[in-house]
């Protein structure tokens, strides 16, 4: 504040001042007059200068508070553009208003300006529309969005799975609270998920051979069993094992015997339907579950690859052909007492059999037929 300011209300009240105690006024009462209009004015004058400090005081504050915003903005505007994830605002009907190149670049575009072109609306990067139904419903219910996976749309036709965060920021600018706009952050989890799948797949799925390993058949039964409870309807196991196989192992060695494997296991996803679910159990034994298929149909399944299996060569590398064959337990599901353990007893029971009485052919539990 400059000194000077109230110079000239100074002068006059020392001048005022002066008045006073020269004696100038005369025995009429006009002094004290005099005297409170200048206390009147001297007031007058305090409070100004106490009104332009706190003037100066509040220039101050609010150059600082500028600073501090600038500084805010700055610092927004560098997460907002070199920030990995991407990042948008919208309003509150969900209409884009910005976005950062991360999510440009993750979506397809050269420049958040193509982006913005090419959707208009948050729904617009959504694969399905049940996918933005899911976003909306969960803004609306709690003004938040949290680690929402969904497939969002690329500008040149493929998707990306993201993992969506999203809040509403809320205007305090008239009594009533409302939602002026929505700012959320989308990561790009498309390679978490294909390693997901992949780890899932791995989990489920016999190293060697590619079929379904003995943990997951069990899991895939349980269910079947379960349905044809409710349903009523027929099911059939078959077990099957690589006959003489310790013999290929002695003779060509473990790679080739695995191979071996491999070759037999290829046979019975050839030779079976697609809903018949093939798995590896353990060693060189193998199970089948057949959905939907009774025990005559099961045989005709059992048979035809015991000839498959027969008919094959097996050639690997310059060893000359190799041919297995395979005995085969079959068993159907019964009733609602038949248990997943049940069944699979009964078929080693049978496929036992189907050894002992000379090996490459089908036989059959016999609680489970009249044969």
């Amino acid at each position: 504040m400059k000194e000077n300011v109230f110079d000239r209300e100074d002068k006059v009240i020392r001048k005022a001042r002066s008045l006073l105690t020269g004696g100038s006024f005369q025995q009429d009462g006009s002094e004290d007059s005099y005297r409170e209009l200048l206390a009147e004015y001297e007031k007058s004058v305090r409070q100004s200068k106490r009104l332009l400090k706190m003037g100066d005081r509040m220039q101050l504050a609010l150059a600082s508070l500028n600073e501090e915003l600038q500084l805010r903005e700055q610092k927004y505007r560098g997460i907002f553009e070199n920030a990995i994830e991407g990042i948008y605002y919208t309003d509150a009907q969900g209409v884009l208003l910005e976005v950062n190149t991360a999510m440009a670049c993750m979506l397809g575009y050269e420049t958040t300006e193509e982006c913005l072109k090419n959707t208009r609306d948050v729904g617009d990067i959504f694969k399905t529309s049940q996918a933005f139904s899911q976003y909306k419903i969960m803004l609306h219910s709690k003004q938040v969005v949290k680690s929402m996976h969904a497939q969002l749309c690329c500008a040149d036709g493929n998707t990306v799975w993201a993992e969506i965060n999203a809040g509403a920021i809320e205007s305090h600018a008239t009594d009533n609270r409302h939602i002026a706009g929505i700012v959320g952050v989308i990561a790009d989890i498309t390679e978490r998920k294909h390693m997901m799948r992949e780890m899932c797949r791995l989990a489920r799925t016999d190293c060697l051979t590619g079929l379904w390993n003995r943990g997951y058949f069990v899991e895939l039964a349980a269910q079947e069993i379960a349905r044809c409870k409710r349903f009523s309807h027929e099911l059939s196991i078959l077990l099957v094992d690589v006959d003489y196989f310790k013999g290929v192992n002695d003779k060509y060695g473990h790679d080739i015997g695995d191979k071996v494997l491999v070759g037999v296991a290829d046979t019975l996803r050839e030779t079976l339907r697609e809903v018949d679910v093939v798995a590896r159990f353990g060693g060189e034994e193998f199970v089948v579950m057949l959905p939907d298929t009774g025990l005559d149909a099961a045989q005709m399944a059992a048979d035809r690859l015991c000839r498959a299996v027969r008919e094959q060569d097996f050639s690997y590398d310059r060893h000359r052909a190799i041919n297995v064959t395979v005995s085969i337990g079959v068993t159907a599901f019964e009733d609602v007492q038949t248990s997943l353990d049940l069944l699979l007893k009964r078929a080693d029971t049978a496929m036992y059999a189907a050894k002992h009485n000379g090996r490459d052919r089908v036989e059959f539990c016999t609680q489970c037929s009249s044969r």
